[in-house]
């Protein structure tokens, strides 16, 4: 982990639109690839419009991962946003996703235990900061950075400000904390300069515990 050396947004979507021309390049012609070609391009679009929240509702196979990752790039150099947090509830989900993604990528999960004898290991201090400019990590160390009391938990909390952050599978968040986790999105966004993307095959219903509402591009 290069904390304090990492690459400027910019040069991390020029890297990522280079590897999206690469695949697109050698899809072949079919149904499929023509679906994924308008998500893709829906997505672009949508990463022009105004900090807010967003939702995008994709079937599975449609290539939400590169999609939502398209737009966050788009939506973090268009508005001058700090880092990009992709939150989800699999720690299976995250290293497929951390492995498609652009360098200088912190993933912070259960599944990778830096160091924490050392205080001043470089793994431990990044998952303790989350400086990195993309950070891949689980609905449960995102929401217990937000609501934790310990010193270690809230060393991020300055990092998650001015952020784009990705809620994949937004189905799966826990029905009976729906309410405070969408209360503390809200803030986010409205206090805090945070963009926040729902992605989903089935989106739930937010709209009536979402104040300002939502930006839905389905595919």
């Amino acid at each position: 982990v290069r904390r304090g050396q990492y690459d400027s947004m910019e040069t991390l979507k020029e890297r990522f639109d280079t590897h999206m021309e690469s695949l697109t390049a050698g899809a072949p012609a079919s149904f499929i690839n023509e679906k994924r070609a308008a998500i893709l391009s829906r997505c672009r679009e949508m990463a022009e419009k105004l900090p807010g929240f967003f939702s995008l509702t994709v079937p599975t196979g449609g290539g939400k991962t590169l999609a939502s990752m398209a737009w966050a790039l788009i939506h973090a150099v268009r508005y001058k946003k700090d880092r990009i947090i992709i939150v989800i509830p699999y720690t299976s989900i995250i290293v497929q996703t951390a492995a498609v993604l652009p360098e200088n990528v912190v993933e912070h999960h259960s599944n990778l235990q830096p160091d924490s004898n050392d205080e001043r290991s470089p793994s431990l201090l990044a998952t303790e900061n989350w400086d990195a400019p993309i950070i891949v990590t689980t609905n449960v160390q995102f929401f217990e950075s937000l609501y934790a009391c310990r010193t270690s938990r809230c060393r991020k909390l300055h990092n998650i400000c001015n952020s784009v952050v990705i809620l994949d599978e937004a189905q799966m968040l826990p029905v009976e904390f729906l309410q405070p986790i969408l209360d503390i999105l809200q803030s986010l966004q409205s206090s805090f300069k945070t963009s926040i993307l729902f992605t989903t095959a089935t989106l739930p219903v937010f709209a009536g515990h979402i104040g300002t509402g939502q930006k839905a591009f389905s595919g």
